[in-house]
């Protein structure tokens, strides 16, 4: 049984898939396996052919799944993997090193370390923040209303509140003991995992920030980075969807007392982000008008916003919560759409699926 299960997530991106397995499968370690979580609509055959080409490699499983959504293909991937060490990147990100994995593992020689996120890379090595000192206080903690800062690009070595979903590594025994990640958000899907570690740790353990362990973002990925694309009103639908399902779950007395500051939190957000984070405002223009239009809007998309909120809570009931490692599905995990590959002619190739 290998050490360590790499899980991947992928959806739309084979060729950008290839170039990270052609990464992973170069790592300089001994005992690993990769688990590919393939969620495709879209499988142009050139690019499925060099993937299974190098699926063909015994460290690699292949599944195949309809789109499960962020964090049900991350706890679709961990439901399937042997390792005793789970260690995560998306398909559009790359390790950057050989020695990524091993860099990750050798965290864990202190058994009070419960999980380990790594660096990000965009642009180089430099702290990329305006304020670096407030960037290195704040990395991976939570603000009063429990909305995660990240400052992932830091360069401080550190014990953290919360993990991310990529160049993260967590143990078997952590999931077993805290649960997986709440499928019910689109977005900031990682802070639920933390928060149940957060209330369930033992003082002398930890989670750690470890700027050595680093990871290349590939922002020129086609569908990478999806928020990135989003308009202002369908991002802010997002963050109002995870405050309603997972803060309000987890933080319910705080969430009624502070429940306005929510609202203007959540205008004030997404007006930085179009600011500085939106591909889809590139031009000043267009920023000044979105930032505009987000003033005027939240308020009534609120009230909309909430309605449906009521209506679907009404047909549906409340949202589940805690998924577990043991757990023979996912909440939003129906039946494979594609149906497991056979063998390719070489019988190299398998294909998996996980039973719904």
């Amino acid at each position: 049984m290998p050490r360590v299960s790499v899980i991947v997530r992928s959806y739309n991106r084979l060729h950008a898939l290839a170039e990270l397995l052609l990464a992973l499968l170069a790592q300089d370690h001994d005992s690993f396996e990769i688990v590919v979580v393939e969620q495709s609509t879209n499988r142009p055959p050139e690019d499925l052919a060099r993937v299974e080409a190098l699926a063909r490699d015994p460290r690699v499983r292949l599944l195949q799944f309809p789109p499960l959504g962020g964090p049900g293909a991350r706890n679709a991937g961990v439901r399937a993997a042997q390792g005793e060490l789970f260690v995560f990147i998306d398909d559009d990100d790359l390790p950057a090193s050989r020695d990524w994995i091993a860099r990750h593992e050798a965290n864990f020689a202190d058994p009070k370390c419960l999980g380990v996120t790594g660096r990000f890379l965009d642009d180089g090595v430099e702290v990329p923040y305006a304020n670096p000192e407030r960037a290195r206080r704040n990395v991976l903690s939570f603000n009063v209303l429990k909305w995660q800062r990240v400052y992932a690009r830091t360069d401080v070595k550190k014990r953290v509140e919360s993990l991310m979903g990529g160049n993260a590594a967590i143990p078997r025994k952590t999931l077993e003991r805290f649960g997986l990640w709440d499928e019910c958000t689109p977005i900031e899907d990682e802070p639920s995992l933390a928060y149940r570690i957060n209330a369930g740790k033992r003082a002398d353990e930890y989670l750690l920030f470890d700027p050595d362990v680093q990871m290349i973002r590939r922002l020129d990925v086609p569908g990478g980075m999806a928020k990135r694309q989003m308009s202002g009103p369908r991002y802010a639908k997002r963050v109002f969807t995870f405050l309603h399902n997972v803060v309000a779950h987890y933080f319910p007395v705080r969430f009624v007392l502070l429940y306005p500051a929510y609202i203007y939190f959540v205008a004030f957000h997404c007006i930085e982000w179009i600011v500085s984070d939106s591909k889809k405002h590139r031009t000043l223009t267009s920023r000044a008008a979105a930032t505009a239009g987000m003033i005027l809007a939240i308020f009534p998309l609120w009230l909309y916003w909430l309605g449906e909120l009521a209506m679907k809570r009404m047909r549906d009931g409340a949202p589940a919560h805690n998924p577990q490692l043991d757990a023979q599905s996912t909440a939003s995990a129906p039946a494979p759409a594609v149906a497991p590959r056979a063998a390719s002619s070489s019988g190299a190739v398998a294909a998996e699926s996980i039973a719904n």
